[in-house]
């Protein structure tokens, strides 16, 4: 794994190690350049996903089930595809305005956590996007992954369950380089490009 500067000393992001292991590696592998596969980040991964039509239409093929749900309005596979490429944009635009307090635009992963502490997961949301990630400090998280989020518990889909999997890997590589706060992230980057 490597850990990836998006908004330092804000945001953060995961580069998985190529190949790239996740349920969805068949698929979404198809949508980059092999030399970018392991080599691109969590935060680029899923932004570059959101906005790509081609890639969009199949994932909402393949869970078109999920769309016919009430809570959904019954979108058609088009209709899903086109709304999510403008959420996309509108989100990377959100967070990129708010980089400097990125904190305002992340939650405990769990509705049910009252304090968000260091090496809590959290999750950031814009319509059924997520962006997953681990708190490190006060203003500053670690982006493990992220999904398109069509059911309602985390569980009940392969794909949120595989960030459930990316999110404590994550943390557990956090704690094996030794990360309990702010300070000692920053140790382990410095140790890491040594």
């Amino acid at each position: 794994m490597e850990i990836i500067p998006i908004f330092a000393p804000h945001l953060y992001a995961i580069s998985y190690p190529k190949p790239y292991t996740t349920v969805w590696n068949e698929e979404i592998c198809s949508f980059f350049e092999d030399e970018e596969i392991g080599n691109i980040d969590e935060f680029k991964r899923n932004f570059e996903l959101w906005s790509n039509p081609m890639y969009l239409y199949d994932y909402f093929e393949r869970n078109q089930v999920y769309l016919r749900v009430k809570f959904w309005r019954a979108f058609s596979i088009e209709d899903a595809a086109r709304i999510t490429k403008q959420k996309a944009f509108e989100f990377e635009k959100l967070l990129t305005q708010n980089n400097s307090d990125i904190e305002s635009l992340f939650q405990p992963l769990d509705n049910r956590t009252i304090h968000f502490t260091e090496l809590i997961k959290g999750k950031s949301k814009y319509d059924w996007l997520r962006l997953y990630a681990i708190k490190i400090d006060s203003n500053r998280f670690l982006i493990t992954g992220g999904a398109i989020k069509l059911t309602y518990k985390m569980e009940d889909h392969e794909s949120t369950r595989d960030e459930l999997k990316k999110l404590e890997k994550t943390k557990n590589y956090l704690v094996e380089l030794g990360v309990i706060d702010g300070d000692s992230f920053d140790d382990a980057l410095y140790e890491i490009t040594l």
